[in-house]
């Protein structure tokens, strides 16, 4: 960050604050704050003790295209600005507002009331823009052309800092959006090859007025500068990492007791800069049934902020979770069965091994949701190609009581993992099976939330909100990208899925099922990566809730693109 930079610009954050959003004169816009990482954010934002309002330069108003400057701000839970980051698509438009007479506008000395969570004050990092828009874009009379309100920055995430490269580094990028009636960008045109898809992605946190004809809002392009900085800029590591200031150890769960079975799982999530855990995800686990207990582990756990520069940040962390029972490390049975490849004699020369495939991570398969709204029960079995890498190469359903419990475990399997089999001491292929029981008195299968909203869609289906009901729209916090079906691999090039679930209260993702599929084993491979998203939790009037989302699948092409409403 640029300490001058950063000094000299204080006030303007006091200024953004206090005019929430409103046009100065004719050709400057000026965006309330907003908190740069709006999940799970403090219930308040940070507020300016004291307000400014600059005069603008004359020669500004005759600037006849679109410029702006975008700013993020770190506030400390004792209202004291402890850094901030500034970009702008020009340095006169840095120059004309942190001058003022041949000096420093704003080198004195500024305080906020800060941020709070639950009525306490906390860290916060915010965002602001100003826009210097041409006098053709004022705000009154019958024409006007589009008209720019907020600005952010666009990360590329192929772009990295460099050792000792400033954080404020940038480049800018020219292209033409589309903006509507309602003032939303539909489209970007004449955009450089490599920023293309970045652009567009990221214009869905930018506000604009629509351009007015006769008085009424009417379609027009307008041409933007983007400003693109690194990608890594958001959580990542940090020069000095978070310190424990409370971490309970994982409670063993009750209803694996008679297995005493251990438990090892690998979780994923980033220490924010309240020192809170958010966004935790099970990126490996070696039995499903100490997954939620892993997670709600670490929820719990409280730290000390990691620090880059003295200012505190997001920090990304992975930790090894360990349940035992009374030192037992091992033992019991589940409710699920992996096989080996039977007699090695009857197996192909290939796939003879002498050190069986051992596992590193295993999911749960997800229950057919029809067949378990309806209460039907069956088994399955799936052989599979283990390769060279601990990755599963090729399934097979052996037997199955329903053709979607077969579906179902051949999804689950494909994510499976394991340390590769050896041969005379290299890597080998290997042949496996695993069996899978489906009743809806199967702790692991079917918790006693799915039973929980089973019931609810059932007996009061009015108590799931609808889209129009929430405060905010639900987002997708933690994704997991589905796997193309093996069964498929060489014999369509892609397809598509839709798949709808519900989000409970805490922003689990529940009982998904699928909606339209081109292919079933498409919709069933989307269910399975689906079942292991988070969102953030759905707020109705200020109240969790429970609520309906559909998220379209694309394989072989793109990504899912989100959440949506049905």
């Amino acid at each position: 960050m640029n300490r001058t930079r950063a000094a000299a610009l204080f006030g303007l954050v006091f200024l953004a604050a206090g005019l929430g959003g409103r046009a100065f004169g004719q050709d400057v816009s000026i965006s309330p704050l907003s908190f740069v990482y709006p999940d799970d954010a403090p219930d308040q934002l940070p507020s300016p003790k004291h307000e400014e309002k600059p005069k603008f330069p004359d020669d500004l108003r005759k600037t006849g295209y679109v410029g702006y400057v975008c700013q993020e701000v770190f506030v400390d839970s004792k209202g004291k600005v402890l850094s901030l980051v500034v970009h702008s698509t020009a340095p006169t438009y840095e120059r004309r507002w942190i001058q003022k007479e041949g000096t420093d506008a704003y080198g004195g000395s500024w305080a906020f009331t800060p941020a709070l969570r639950a009525g306490k004050p906390v860290n916060s990092l915010v965002h602001f823009s100003f826009a210097f828009n041409p006098t053709s874009a004022h705000v009154e009379g019958p024409e006007a052309s589009v008209r720019l309100l907020d600005a952010r920055t666009v990360p590329d995430p192929k772009w990295t800092l460099k050792e000792g490269e400033a954080g404020d580094v940038q480049k800018v990028a020219w292209a033409v959006v589309s903006v509507d009636t309602m003032g939303r960008p539909v489209e970007v045109k004449d955009v450089p090859d490599p920023f293309a898809e970045l652009l567009l992605k990221n214009l869905k946190d930018w506000r604009f007025a629509p351009a007015r004809h006769s008085g009424a809002a009417v379609t027009q392009d307008v041409r933007i500068p983007f400003i693109i900085v690194p990608g890594d800029t958001g959580p990542g590591k940090s020069a000095q990492p978070p310190k424990v200031v409370h971490q309970d150890p994982p409670e063993y769960p009750r209803a694996m007791r008679l297995s005493g079975m251990r438990g090892e799982v690998l979780v994923d999530f980033v220490v924010d800069i309240e020192g809170r855990v958010i966004r935790p995800f099970v990126v490996r686990s070696l039995n499903p049934a100490f997954d939620a207990p892993s997670i709600d582990c670490v929820r719990s756990w409280v730290f000390e902020p990691g620090q880059a520069n003295g200012v505190p940040v997001y920090t990304h962390m992975q930790v090894p979770i360990f349940f035992a029972l009374d030192g037992r490390r091992d033992g019991g049975e589940s409710s699920v069965t992996e096989g080996r490849g039977g007699d090695q004699s009857k197996l192909p020369e290939e796939l003879r091994v002498d050190t069986q495939p051992k596992v590193r991570s295993i999911v749960v398969a997800v229950y057919p949701y029809e067949l378990l709204r309806d209460d039907i029960r069956g088994s399955s079995n799936v052989g599979y190609v283990v390769d060279v890498n601990g990755l599963v190469a090729a399934t097979k359903v052996m037997n199955s009581s329903r053709p979607e419990f077969g579906f179902a475990l051949q999804a689950a399997v494909e994510r499976f993992e394991y340390d590769a089999a050896l041969k005379n001491g290299h890597p080998n292929k290997a042949l496996m099976g695993f069996e899978q029981d489906f009743s809806r008195y199967n702790s692991i299968l079917v918790s006693d939330e799915d039973d929980r909203l089973l019931s609810l869609e059932r007996k009061h289906p009015e108590r799931i909100a609808r889209a129009n009901d929430l405060d905010s729209p639900v987002k997708a916090l933690v994704r997991r990208s589905p796997v193309f079906p093996k069964s498929l691999t060489g014999k369509i090039a892609g397809g598509e899925a839709l798949v709808e679930l519900l989000v409970d209260e805490h922003g689990h993702a529940r009982l998904p099922r699928i909606v339209s599929a081109s292919e079933p084993a498409f919709g069933y491979a989307a269910v399975q990566a689906v079942a292991l998203w988070q969102f953030s939790p759905p707020v109705s009037k200020g109240s969790p809730v429970v609520t309906r989302v559909r998220i379209p699948f694309n394989f072989g092409k793109t990504e899912p693109v989100g959440a949506r409403s049905p």
